[in-house]
């Protein structure tokens, strides 16, 4: 099959090279001309992408991989056009379409007849059928005649997308029934997995808003547990074991936050749409607390924090990941600035210049002598430093480090609904 990728990002590039591995030819289409160069070059722009680097100088060495800056030309012998852009919020808490949109527009007008468009972003229900399937139209594109529109959210995880998209079936909805059958058809033959077709788009929409929603309620629920832990000075780690030793229950981990392209910003789509949503809100506003709840904390244990030195370590949104889209590092740098500390970051996935991108002081080696060093962001160079020189005390801010091992060092150590190392 001839295929577009367009959106040659996080979750476009693994796509437009798994296409391409099952023998597909495949143009990954992007706007931005130096990751156009190095693709055509077979130099991998996402370098955290396990796998990625190999099979992408593979793939464009075979020659069934290549980019494009031209979009509308791209796509014109293209059977098949799949859209992988990103779609955050805006100011207003909505979805922000103008990229999509605007990648929609080229593609009306260039696609050929017959071809099959298929949206891989994660939006808000019905806007394939409102919103984007208007843009076809316009273009003088009948849905269903001259160009087949679907829906199949992307169910991937950041860092290991190759492998996701092999152990997860895809989920496909159309605009009208023979849309939705050639996308599950394309999935099939395409990547080889199972597929699982909907009624609807908006069947598709709504499955994926739920994943999200799902995710975010339950670490919100974590979150107030970790707290009612606190009030008790329990062990929140020992209560989700127990807990989760019955079939029916799966609580999550709490922490300072949900960050990333994903889940912080779904359950908005679905608080935007039709239907009722008090519960996603309120998921998302217990989630959001989280940074300033455990600054409070953090006061109540050291008393007055103006003047004090935090280290925050791990300013990506997740471990192992150089993405800091959402990050609650920045949320907790505002936190401690608001209450007077001075705040330093670091992180080694990210160049000073990146840290400084972001409003952080880039901390100078050696790490130590501060007052509180924070884990927000565990990542595996941190394993093993010497946190009694760093601070005397250490927040793991995702309940993700080893207490007997932080205590070793000398520091003591304070998890999100777990006791703090008595003085």
């Amino acid at each position: 099959m001839n295929i577009a990728v367009v959106g040659a990002g996080r979750i476009g590039l693994p796509l437009a090279c798994a296409f391409a591995e099952r023998g597909h030819d495949v143009v990954a289409c992007d706007v931005n001309d130096e990751r156009v160069a190095m693709i055509n070059r077979g130099e991998n722009p996402i370098p955290d992408e396990e796998g990625l680097a190999e099979l992408l100088a593979k793939m464009v060495g075979t020659g069934r991989l290549r980019a494009a800056r031209d979009t509308r030309s791209a796509v014109a012998d293209r059977e098949t056009v799949l859209f992988a852009v990103a779609v955050d919020i805006d100011p207003d808490g909505r979805a922000d379409l103008a990229n999509l949109l605007s990648a929609a527009d080229d593609v009306a007008a260039g696609v050929q007849a017959g071809a099959l468009c298929i949206f891989d972003t994660t939006l808000p229900v019905g806007t394939t059928r409102a919103t984007i399937g208007p843009r076809f139209e316009a273009a003088g594109k009948a849905i269903g005649r001259d160009v087949f529109v679907a829906f199949s959210p992307e169910r991937l995880f950041m860092g290991r997308v190759l492998q996701d998209l092999k152990r997860y079936p895809s989920v496909v909805g159309g605009l009208e029934e023979e849309s939705g059958r050639r996308a599950a058809t394309f999935y099939a033959e395409a990547l080889g997995n199972d597929v699982i077709q909907l009624q609807s788009a908006e069947a598709a929409e709504l499955s994926k808003l739920a994943e999200g929603v799902y995710r975010d309620l339950n670490i919100a629920l974590a979150n107030e547990l970790a707290r009612v832990a606190d009030l008790h000075g329990v062990d929140i780690s020992e209560v989700t074991r127990a807990a989760n030793s019955q079939p029916f229950c799966h609580l999550h981990v709490p922490g300072t936050g949900v960050g990333g392209h994903c889940i912080p910003v779904y359950p908005r789509f679905l608080v935007q749409g039709e239907g009722p949503s008090d519960l996603a809100a309120l998921g998302r506003q217990v989630n959001d607390d989280m940074p300033a709840y455990a600054v409070r904390r953090l006061g109540e244990l050291v008393g007055d924090l103006a003047g004090k030195r935090v280290l925050i370590l791990g300013l990506t949104f997740r471990p192992n990941v150089a993405v800091t889209h959402h990050t609650n590092a920045l949320d907790l740098k505002q936190e401690f600035e608001a209450r007077g500390a001075s705040v330093a970051g670091h992180d080694p996935l990210l160049t000073a210049a990146g840290s400084t991108s972001l409003g952080f002081q880039p901390a100078s080696e050696p790490l130590e002598g501060y007052d509180i060093a924070v884990v927000h962001a565990y990542h595996r160079e941190y394993a093993g430093l010497p946190w009694g020189k760093i601070a005397p005390l250490v927040l793991d801010a995702r309940n993700a480090m080893d207490r007997d091992e932080v205590e070793a060092t000398g520091a003591r150590y304070l998890g999100i609904g777990r006791p703090v190392t008595p003085a």
